[in-house]
């Protein structure tokens, strides 16, 4: 396995440290759904089991999703990118046993000197949960910049927070979510002790009453369409739930 530590390590000029070491002991709690999450974004994949190809993921956190992209395609080389030493320290104790077919690096999501240097052929970028950090301006250029990158029939495959369309849609969101992490606490801690640590951290973006300067969600049709613009012939929603998407697009 390896490591480039050349590029800058902060993903975004508000995340810290700190939100680091608290996602990664929260994480099962606060993505809904994130097993079925997993299997969907492997399941869009656009690769057969046993093919040679280049995937990397924005944001790589603890490496839940790189272990189950990394099974599932046993040929595949996997970029693993995060601004987050201690999500990269993580790294490299969950990849460790995928030796060199993983590399681990620094990457500054508004940059784009990362982007430049994405490995070619590439068939696949994958995020889970960063990519709302980017203005709607960000976004698009993100888009059209990994679009650029992909070969023919690559995707670009996205899980995360979309804006919702009304009030009453963000109420519903909000819910959901609370209700689906309370489901979780129990299954994983037996009580609702992760439940009252997602509470307190006020991880929930849809009941936030104030603007949140970390999080710009964009509503989804306005994403799909600036997929298609970047040069995507297929963009779609592929799964929602309590605000969480996964989207993306097909070169």
């Amino acid at each position: 396995m390896a490591e480039d530590t050349s590029a800058p390590n902060a993903e975004t000029p508000h995340w810290q440290e700190a939100d680091s070491a608290l996602f990664l002991t929260m994480d099962d709690v606060v993505v809904p759904m994130r097993k079925q999450q997993i299997v969907a974004l492997c399941a869009l994949i656009p690769a057969q089991r046993d093919e040679t190809f280049n995937v990397v993921e924005l944001g790589s956190g603890g490496g839940l999703l790189a272990r189950a992209v990394l099974d599932a395609f046993p040929n595949c080389h996997y970029l693993a990118l995060d601004g987050s030493e201690v999500m990269r320290a993580q790294l490299r104790e969950t990849l460790a046993p995928y030796g060199d077919r993983v590399t681990i690096a620094s990457f500054e999501l508004e940059d784009a000197a990362w982007r430049e240097a994405l490995p070619s052929p590439l068939r696949c970028v994958l995020s889970s949960l960063v990519v709302h950090h980017l203005t709607h301006e960000g976004k698009q250029r993100l888009f059209g910049d990994v679009a650029q990158r992909l070969e023919q029939g690559g995707a670009l495959l996205l899980a995360d927070l979309v804006a919702p369309a009304s009030d009453r849609v963000r109420l519903l969101f909000a819910d959901q979510w609370n209700a689906m992490a309370q489901t979780q606490s129990q299954e994983i801690a037996g009580d609702l002790s992760l439940y009252q640590a997602f509470r307190d951290a006020e991880w929930n973006y849809y009941e936030l009453t104030e603007e949140d300067s970390m999080d710009h969600p964009s509503p989804l049709p306005d994403q799909l369409q600036w997929l298609r613009a970047a040069g995507f012939s297929i963009a779609d929603c592929f799964w929602l739930f309590a605000g969480h998407t996964i989207y993306g697009g097909y070169r």
